[in-house]
């Protein structure tokens, strides 16, 4: 395997992972009461695979950019963070 597709794999595993993890921190938003990890696994392998698709790219690069300048800026809208679109 040549070092340019070794890079690309490694960049959508990645963004793929970015994918789960996101979808488990906004299962863990919003389930206040009753926590099952089945939903929790099933949210990030959703999130998994919204983040696999292509088309949904610029919406995804957006909401992390606002994610970026939240934490950099450290500004106080922890509230709204899943809610942007």
């Amino acid at each position: 395997m040549n070092k340019k597709l070794a890079s690309y794999l490694v960049g959508y595993g990645s963004w793929c992972g970015l994918g789960f993890y996101r979808g488990i921190k906004k299962y863990n938003h919003s389930c206040k009461k009753d926590y099952l990890y089945t939903n929790s696994v099933f949210s990030g392998l959703l999130g998994t695979i919204i983040y696999a698709n292509p088309a949904f790219i610029p919406l995804l690069l957006y909401k992390e950019l606002y994610r970026v300048e939240v934490n950099l800026r450290k500004l106080d809208k922890k509230d709204t963070y899943y809610d942007v679109m």
